[in-house]
């Protein structure tokens, strides 16, 4: 796996910055926190990328309010609050995949091979 093998996931995260001091929202906060759902739904996801992947897929969660990703934010004109998903450098999903697309999507783009079969295939 190369320095580009990474699949990096652009997801809002809970928090802004006030001064220099970043503040972190609490759990009454997290509760009415715009992108709360996004990032549940994101958290199911890398659950079952774990799963099905195991440690041969190596994952990146970045804040696109983040000056790491500016360069994507240009690259793939990229919305603070829309979740983006990068393989190789290549954009292959705005917003929250089905399971069953990401999971072709990045066997198709040449992830490493799975350590589980996908379901229905014993």
């Amino acid at each position: 796996m190369g320095s580009q093998d990474v699949l990096k996931i652009y997801v809002e995260g809970p928090g802004f910055d006030v001064g220099c001091c970043p503040v972190h929202y609490g759990q009454e906060e997290m509760a009415t926190f715009p992108g709360a759902q996004q990032r549940r739904q994101v958290g199911a996801l890398l659950v079952r990328l774990r799963e099905r992947f195991g440690d041969g897929l190596r994952v990146d969660l970045i804040d696109p309010r983040s000056l790491m990703a500016l360069g994507a934010l240009f690259r793939f004109r990229l919305k603070g609050t829309e979740v983006a998903w990068v393989w190789r450098k290549k954009l292959i999903f705005r917003g929250i995949p089905a399971w069953e697309e990401l999971e072709k999507a990045l066997i198709e783009e040449g992830v490493v091979i799975p350590r589980i079969p996908p379901q229905g295939s014993r």
